[in-house]
């Protein structure tokens, strides 16, 4: 008995033979061929096949009593070796030869740039005024109140798109785009390129919270050295000198203030500290600065995380213009730029751990010393 269909239940498997060889045309099984497959073996066949051939050419699998059984599939290639040399249409970043989708946004890489690249711009289909072209220095605008299609850039929602919403094809300086620029950021590139795109065009920045809260810190982990190491040495000594000051100075001076009237520090509330010092100070005027200079050290350090705060975004598209720039200047293929990308890009997370370890240490040095 045979069975003429091209999905059968054999030995408790369901085996599904599209794609499958004909063992003996070798041609690739349809939807609508006529296949028979074997009741002893399970080997399927075209039906002209079998009755060409007249039996089962499986004779061997017929006296073990097995089973036949398909072909299995090729082994994926190991693309963890390969040349990162194709460019994702859609965020810019480099894959692996054999990559079929991108490693950052997911989209495909085996269409034509037309096919994927800017689908918010040339594939939306809407009766509103057309958008400006990237020429033109257009970019998606927000999704539509009440919910909807997102008709932005590939599609998905800029909270979600690896570029914020910004054509990576679209110039930000001579010779850098910004899908240049998203493969020198890497890590929350999404929130960078909408950030640069402000400044760009509109001249208006982000104030950056994480410069603000860490200044060198983060300049070091975004891989901007100079100003890294220049602000984290500035921030370093000012506290130091307000670690050395208070104890060498302004707590000596609360001391001998309070034995001027006659109380102990264990004993002196603040009140009784606060009114000794003022009258100590009013009979020493020549120790006011000294009582004013922390003050003044953390004005200093306030200014300094604020001009962080508020310049980070803008320093930091600068930074990676020049770095893309340098890139494109000094590499002699595709595979040498992305060694560069690699090496120059993405965030520097053991330089943070080294520096949290070396300020909580020379924090701790003027207290023992004391």
């Amino acid at each position: 008995m045979l069975f003429f269909e091209n999905r059968t239940d054999f030995g408790g498997i369901i085996l599904d033979y599209k794609g499958i060889k004909c063992p003996i045309c070798e041609k690739p099984f349809t939807e609508n061929d006529d296949i028979v497959v074997c009741p002893d073996c399970g080997a399927p066949y075209h039906r002209a096949c079998y009755m060409e051939k007249g039996a089962c050419i499986f004779t061997a699998l017929h006296e073990t009593g097995k089973a036949w059984m398909p072909p299995p599939p090729p082994n994926a290639p190991d693309i963890s070796s390969e040349i990162k040399d194709k460019e994702c249409p859609n965020c810019g970043t480099l894959n692996a030869h054999s990559a079929l989708f991108c490693s950052i946004c997911n989209a495909s890489l085996t269409g034509t740039p037309e096919t994927h690249r800017n689908s918010g711009y040339n594939g939306h289909t809407s009766t509103a005024a057309p958008r400006p072209t990237p020429e033109q220095g257009g970019y998606p605008p927000p999704p539509p109140m009440g919910g909807g299609p997102y008709a932005g850039f590939g599609g998905m929602p800029i909270a979600f798109d690896p570029m914020g919403g910004v054509n990576p094809s679209e110039p930000i300086a001579d010779n850098v785009t910004y899908g240049d620029v998203s493969k020198l950021v890497q890590q929350n590139s999404g929130y960078y390129m909408a950030v640069f795109k402000q400044i760009n065009t509109f001249h208006r920045t982000k104030f950056n919270f994480s410069a603000f809260l860490f200044t060198g810190g983060w300049f070091l982990y975004r891989k901007q050295y100079k100003p890294g190491i220049l602000l984290t040495a500035v921030m370093l000594l000012l506290n130091i000198g307000n670690t050395l000051l208070t104890s060498l100075v302004i707590n000596p001076m609360i001391l001998a203030s309070l034995d001027a009237v006659g109380i102990s520090y264990e004993e002196a509330s603040y009140l009784q500290a606060s009114d000794a010092l003022t009258l100590y100070l009013a009979n020493n005027p020549s120790q006011i600065p000294y009582i004013a200079l922390p003050f003044v050290l953390y004005a200093l350090m306030l200014g300094i995380m604020i001009f962080c705060g508020v310049r980070g975004n803008r320093m930091y598209m600068n930074h990676c213009i020049r770095t893309v720039q340098e890139i494109k200047r000094t590499s002699q293929n595709e595979s040498d730029a992305a060694m560069a990308y690699s090496t120059h890009g993405g965030v520097n997370t053991a330089a943070v751990f080294c520096l949290l370890a070396c300020y909580l240490v020379l924090q701790w040095i003027p207290i023992l010393l004391l």
